[in-house]
């Protein structure tokens, strides 16, 4: 008996001329996740390593759910990329604001500043920008570690030397205690499983006191609804949809490997892995050892081994399986083991799955904020016109840079303030404007120049 799975779809081959496909509950490695509850788990804090922290999802590791989920669904980075490459145009330049004084417009005057540009590129700022943008595009906010340099400790004055991108997963908001309202320091380590050797703690950056800490970390992000300290990805709703999408291409792969082989399909409850991982984690306290992701994973794949056994052979021929539901107050419905014989209708099987990814197709879209126009998804076999294109790009420009623009140069404008004090510089992204073919002399036109 041979088991492949991806996260929790998967298929059992049995050796004896059939396949059995799966599916454990409705959650995904390394454990079990449900956004619906009505307790969220940005009001709660958990314990590691003695410390207590604000945890990033249900399971702690919500950076590491978004990187799975996007690379299994096949338009996830590819969509990233899309709005990257929208945010970030021409990359930053420096600017003052300036008011057109005929229409009364506010308008950005794009400036050279050759003294901020040789401190900012002796780091390269740009690099520290581009990736900052990333983790605020997946994860609506971004990690900042804010260097000063040794001056403040012999009473000479404060600067900036640097400062660096912290990848995302690696910090956590220490919970604040009863004085505090907000987090007053980070812990960055290898999350959600750190080494308590290489757990490092810094404080947080505090733009009223920039020079007070030799290193501080801050963290910038734009605000999610009724989340009290970090944010959550904008695509959140569409989780369950990527996922299944996610699904589509191993299903066709192992039918394609298997003709018309495939004769089952389980369905296992999310409670059952739920109860199977806390028993897991249990038997680990107990015999004082320390429990990871993969003894879960094991547990999965030895437990539908068995299942299928017991309902396929020669051996069982005649026999039938008695399987038991309960109901699930959360989930507003009965969970249970259930065995469906697919016999025949693969075909409608495989459409239906289809369906659902063209589903999913709109359903990222829709959650990533990004017109189907502009995400190189063809949406019902349907292709777009350049004028449709043009008109999504004006509108994303209008409604959808402001906003992250504003949030990925803060702490370069914090930066700016602190160690040229009294610049009236500012930096932002700068975007040309994109026209339409007729308004463009004819030399200048794509179709002239490819």
């Amino acid at each position: 008996m041979e088991i492949r799975r991806t996260g929790n779809f998967g298929f059992i081959d049995t050796g004896e001329g059939q396949l059995i496909s799966f599916a454990m509950g409705k959650g995904w490695a390394p454990s079990s996740i449900n956004f619906s509850r009505p307790d969220s788990w940005q009001t709660k804090k958990i314990r590691v390593n003695g410390i207590d922290i604000v945890p990033m999802g249900a399971n702690n590791d919500l950076p590491g759910d978004v990187q799975r989920l996007l690379d299994n669904f096949y338009g996830g980075e590819g969509i990233m990329g899309k709005i990257q490459g929208l945010q970030w145009g021409e990359g930053p330049r420096f600017f003052e604001d300036a008011i057109d004084e005929g229409n009364n417009k506010f308008y950005r005057k794009w400036i050279l500043d050759d003294k901020i540009q040789e401190d900012l590129e002796r780091w390269d700022h740009r690099e520290f920008m581009l990736r900052s943008l990333v983790d605020l595009i997946h994860m609506q906010g971004f990690w900042t570690k804010f260097i000063r340099n040794r001056g403040p400790r012999i009473g000479a004055a404060g600067k900036f030397l640097k400062l660096e991108h912290i990848p995302y997963k690696k910090c956590r908001f220490e919970y604040p205690d009863d004085n505090h309202d907000f987090p007053q320091n980070v812990y960055v380590g290898d999350w959600p499983f750190p080494d308590p050797t290489k757990l490092a703690k810094y404080p947080v950056f505090n733009p009223a006191d920039p020079f007070k800490h030799p290193v501080s970390v801050g963290y910038f992000n734009i605000y999610s609804f009724c989340k009290d300290f970090v944010s959550t990805p904008r695509f959140l709703g569409a989780f369950p949809w990527l996922e299944l999408a996610g699904t589509i291409a191993p299903l066709l792969a192992a039918y394609n490997a298997n003709s018309s082989a495939l004769s089952l399909h389980i369905e296992s409850p999310q409670g059952y892995w739920d109860a199977a991982e806390e028993r897991i984690k249990d038997i680990c306290k107990r015999k004082g050892i320390a429990y990871s992701a993969k003894m879960l994973e094991d547990f999965k794949d030895e437990a539908m081994e068995k299942y299928a056994a017991g309902v396929t052979g020669r051996q069982n021929v005649g026999k039938y399986m008695h399987t038991t539901k309960f109901w699930n107050a959360e989930a507003n419905n009965f969970e249970g083991w259930t065995i469906t014989p697919i016999d025949k209708k693969i075909k409608d099987y495989i459409e239906s799955q289809i369906k659902i990814a063209n589903k999913a197709d709109a359903a990222a879209t829709s959650g990533f904020g990004l017109d189907p126009v502009l995400s190189n998804l063809i949406m019902e076999n349907k292709l777009s016109s350049g004028s449709e294109k043009l008109y999504s790009i004006k509108v994303y420009n209008a409604s959808e840079t402001a906003i992250p623009d504003m949030i990925l140069c803060k702490p370069l404008m914090h930066y700016i303030r602190a160690n040229f004090p009294g610049s009236k510089t500012q930096i932002g992204l700068y975007r040309s404007i994109v026209n339409a073919e007729e308004n463009v002399s004819p030399s200048g036109r794509v179709k002239e120049n490819a």
